[in-house]
């Protein structure tokens, strides 16, 4: 099984060579300080599984998942990383990364990655899968919430629990203002809700945003239904 590494940390790569070394099963085959360095070694070497980690110079290790699965889709991509922020998995995951590993697990964490990895398996470190089950149950309860809203509508309540105006979302959306306020008020009347303040709470306890605050009202205010 051929295996390559992308890391700008020479000693982490020398243990990662040290890993590989002690098993049979796998051959290094390439290494790689940066995203454009790690395209022309996957051209070269084909690797079955690539080694990523996130904080690359000039381009960050998820855009350059996007861009080697797009190069060589055969090629599985095992994120490694130091930090385990859930939006990092996320973005790793929907890049197309087979797994997400960190570096504080050791090696034989290591070598459990790439075997599962190596078999087909989806690879997420202690501690990342539960917190990736947590995030996935909210967003399916945040989908089941939102199920009476159009696409459109849900667009607008994502926009209106940041606290954006009517205005500000009928710029970000090229829509004109009445439109954005006649989709609020369909938004108030289909969720049972009186304002927008009461939207951004039901925002907030849908984990959709990090603290709750009193949206300042506009000129027009946004009428009830």
């Amino acid at each position: 099984m051929k295996v390559a590494v992308v890391d700008d940390h020479v000693l982490f790569r020398v243990g990662v060579r040290q890993t590989l070394a002690s098993s049979a099963r796998y051959e290094l085959v390439g290494e790689a300080s940066s995203a454009r360095e790690a395209f022309k070694m996957v051209d070269a070497t084909t690797p079955d599984i690539l080694l990523m980690d996130i904080g690359l110079p000039g381009m960050d290790g998820v855009v350059a998942t996007r861009e080697i699965r797009r190069r060589a889709p055969q090629t599985r991509i095992l994120i490694i990383t130091a930090y385990a922020e859930i939006n990092n998995v996320l973005d790793a995951l929907d890049a197309g990364a087979a797994g997400f590993a960190l570096k504080t697990d050791g090696p034989e964490a290591l070598l459990d990655a790439l075997a599962r990895v190596q078999r087909g398996e989806r690879y997420l470190a202690p501690g990342v899968a539960d917190r990736l089950r947590a995030v996935e149950a909210r967003r399916r309860h945040v989908t089941d919430v939102l199920s009476v809203l159009s696409q459109r509508e849900r667009e607008i309540f994502r926009l209106a629990v940041k606290c954006l105006k009517a205005r500000e979302i009928a710029q970000e959306l090229c829509i004109a203002r009445k439109t954005v306020d006649t989709h609020l008020n369909r938004i108030n009347r289909k969720l049972a809700l009186r304002n927008q303040a009461e939207l951004v709470r039901l925002g907030a306890n849908l984990g959709m945003v990090d603290t709750v605050r009193t949206p300042t009202p506009e000129r027009e205010p946004l009428q009830s239904v």
